[in-house]
């Protein structure tokens, strides 16, 4: 328990850095304890279910930091407040509220402490501010009640001295805002909630109350305002599920004068729920749109990129309002599998994405640069691109989302034994819940991969317990080939897979390597042919070979950039095989074309016994 000297209420005529910090504090313990709450109640601007998460991390992040510091002036704390909210802010809400701190903290510059008229004078240049981060305001949101507490507080602060009374009072206005919400915003009435972030701004209000009434900070803050605050139930009328821009988007930009209009403007076409908060060499930019990628471009135009961050809000809207109430065990993978995206979405399959970069440009493989973008820039790009790991933050955040929405849940992922990441992965699982999330090794990529994927989704989708699903998963592997023909030798050298020297005989002779994985899922020469057509019907042959002991197969083919040999290749199979279903076709995932590179093409074969 953090304490501070117990003083009179009246006594409280004057805030300075260490009254702010410990207010601070509080604001996010009694936000930490509607998280959430938040969550159920978020139906606007889409019904995605994280707004009391952004809300509560935003504020962590920055008490995290206030934490570290013992200085007594405003001026200064502010700053840290402001800097340390920009540097942490999540989603749609907490970039309103580090837009509504500096705002705050640009009015204190140069001050020790505050009376109620300059306190009143700040928040009014503090909502100015974060009205001035949005492209669109509207009305009945966080905005709404932060400016009706803004303006009772400039009325207000002329006629008392007293903090206390000053601050009892906003917090009365506040909520009377907040219960008028419904009825400026349609979406709210429907669905019988009031705004989500504008009930996370007055929660941060109560912590601030409660700290100035009690003059310390508890370890548990009293369920007084929550009791007072929060409905026996969280959705009471119907839900907007019209998502016209999928992915929530947040980057920062670093550079000397960044000109806030200007980059308003470029991204507005792009979608909506802009905001673009920050100082003139800081900015963190917020946007829902379907095309992250496109914003990353216009915003690296305006300086160095750094904490790029995209999430799915279709996935998160599908996790808090499940399609099936089947879906007992959830599936989680990453993004070298290869699967066709309506069995994505049906499935509710969550993608883990592996980073892809060229030079100091990194992107997030399927989230900011598709796979048909991949292959264009493999081959414009200067630099041969990498692949890498994804970061423990990035699968904890999967984890996190998806963790209570289900039973159980199987993480099927790329061989251990060519990539860093499954340890990573399992790492991440045991952080989470060890008893909950079972980690598989799928030992394949691309569409083989995604044929173990989509067996465990059936399985699922069938009723069977988790045992089941986790044995069909483990006999899918071990019933499993892919067969991948490589049209050059130029990407292997690139990526130091193969030495040059062999690369230029291979070449010359018109070598196309075969590749496919062994039993651990290390990558192995299956066989060469001269030519590609050669090649791809030598695969055919090995295919033929593989599936004699079966009395079922199912294919998937994958290809890069390589559209009509993936289609002859689904002519034949369908021919030779006699395959009732339809084969499904899928563009490679970039970190097999790191080494294949584009014109690459090959096909995943399952062998079922029964």
């Amino acid at each position: 328990m953090i304490k501070t000297k117990m003083v009179k209420p009246s006594q409280i005529r004057y805030l300075d850095g260490r009254r702010l910090r410990n207010a601070i504090f509080a604001s996010t313990q009694q936000l930490a304890k509607m998280q959430t709450y938040l969550n159920k109640i978020n139906v606007f601007p889409v019904p995605d279910g994280d707004t009391g998460t952004n809300m509560v991390r935003t504020m962590k992040h920055i008490s995290g930091r206030l934490a570290e510091r013992t200085d007594k002036s405003i001026a200064v704390v502010s700053s840290q407040m402001a800097e340390s909210a920009l540097m942490g802010a999540q989603g749609n809400s907490g970039a309103i509220l580090a837009q509504f701190f500096f705002g705050f903290a640009e009015a204190v510059k140069d001050k020790w402490r505050l009376t109620t008229q300059a306190f009143a004078a700040a928040v009014q240049r503090a909502k100015k501010s974060a009205y001035e981060a949005l492209s669109e305001p509207r009305d009945g949101t966080i905005l709404t009640v932060i400016s009706d507490w803004a303006n009772y507080i400039e009325k207000a602060a002329s006629r008392t001295e007293d903090f206390v009374v000053l601050l009892k009072r906003g917090l009365r206005r506040a909520r009377v805002s907040l219960a008028e919400t419904p009825k400026k915003l349609e979406v709210l009435r429907k669905a019988g909630v009031v705004d989500a972030g504008a009930q996370g701004f007055v929660h941060f209000l109560e912590g601030i109350v409660h700290f100035i009434e009690q003059g310390r900070i508890e370890k548990d803050i009293t369920d007084r305002f929550s009791q007072e605050t929060e409905p026996s139930a969280a959705i009471s009328g119907t839900v907007d599920t019209n998502i016209r821009f999928r992915f929530c988007t947040e980057v920062m930009v670093s550079a000397p004068n960044i000109d806030h209009v200007q980059l308003k403007q470029e991204l507005l076409p792009l979608g909506d729920s802009l905001i673009v908060a920050g100082s003139k060499d800081h900015v963190r930019v917020h946007i829902h749109t379907n095309s992250p990628d496109s914003v990353f471009k216009i915003v690296s135009a305006h300086g160095q990129l750094s904490g790029q961050k995209i999430d799915d809000m279709i996935k998160q809207h599908q996790d808090i309002y499940p399609l099936s109430s089947a879906a007992r065990i959830g599936i989680v993978t990453d993004s070298s599998c290869d699967l066709p995206h309506e069995f994505i979405m049906q499935h509710h399959i969550h993608v883990i994405p592996m980073k892809i970069s060229f030079g100091d440009q990194t992107y997030l493989d399927k989230v900011n640069i598709t796979p048909m973008e991949f292959y264009d820039k493999l081959v414009t790009s200067p630099y041969h691109p990498t692949s890498s790991q994804p970061a423990l933050a990035d699968v904890l955040h999967v984890y996190r989302q998806v963790v209570n929405q289900y039973d159980a849940i199987l993480s099927i992922h790329l061989p251990k034994v060519v990539s860093g990441s499954f340890q990573t992965i399992e790492r991440a699982a045991r952080m989470t819940d060890p008893e909950k999330i079972t980690c598989i090794d799928g030992k394949a990529i691309s569409a083989a991969l995604g044929l173990v994927v989509m067996e465990a989704a059936t399985a699922i989708h069938e009723g069977l317990s988790l045992e089941q699903v986790k044995a069909r998963v483990e006999r899918a592997i071990d019933n499993l080939r892919i067969f991948i023909m490589l049209p050059t030798l130029k990407y292997l050298v690139k990526g130091g897979r193969m030495s040059k020297p062999k690369g230029l005989i291979g070449t010359m002779i018109k070598l196309k390597p075969i590749v496919t994985f062994d039993k651990d899922g290390r990558v192995v020469l299956a066989g060469k042919s001269i030519g590609e057509r050669m090649a791809m019907k030598k695969t055919l042959h090995m295919a033929s070979k593989f599936i004699r002991k079966f009395k079922r197969v199912k294919f998937m083919v994958a290809h890069a950039n390589a559209y009509s040999k993936a289609t002859w290749y689904v002519h034949q199979l369908t021919e030779r095989f006699h395959v009732k279903e339809a084969i499904p076709i899928v563009d490679a995932a970039p970190v097999l074309g790191v080494h294949a590179g584009p014109g690459t093409v090959g096909f995943a074969v399952l062998g079922y016994e029964d």
